[in-house]
Formats: C-alpha cells, structure tokens, sequence
C-alpha cells in the first residue's frame, strides 16, 4: 500500500502532529481516522462534521471526496484540519 507523510496543524489543540495516510483513501475519511486519533489521544469531542483539510501551500481546501493521490498530495506536505 502506498503512503504519504503528513504535517497536520489543529489550531484547536495549538499543535502539529504527524500522519501516514494511504494515498488511495479520501479525504473525508482521512478526516475521520485523524478525528479518531485525535479522540483517543487528546480527549477532542468534534463530531467532525464541519472539519476539513487546507493545504497549507495554496490556502486550498481539500476535496473531500478525492483521495491524495488525486490531489497530487506528497510527502512532507503541510496541512492545517479547521
């Protein structure tokens, strides 16, 4: 399985944490696996629903429906989950 390396700044928690994602996945259900993590580790409530990705290069938000291989996400790229 092919994967890439993430940056990824929560403004919520005032971090940044690091994610391999398989490239295929979507990125809605991206989303929902760092939510899950961030759950488990951090004790974050957000259901979720109104979070997305930007790309922190372009300002962009990720199509949730496209995976990162689709939107040409790649190693070392940094994120920010709003």
């Amino acid at each position: 399985m092919n994967t890439v390396s993430v940056s990824v700044y929560i403004p919520a928690l005032g971090r940044k944490c690091d994610f391999t994602i398989p490239i295929h996945m979507a990125v809605k259900d991206v989303q929902q696996l760092i939510l899950k993590i961030l759950r488990s580790e951090y004790g974050v409530s957000e259901d979720g629903s109104n979070l997305m990705l930007f790309d922190l290069a372009d300002g962009k938000s990720l199509r949730s429906e496209c995976s990162f291989a689709q939107l040409n996400i790649t190693d070392v790229a940094e994120l920010i989950l709003m």
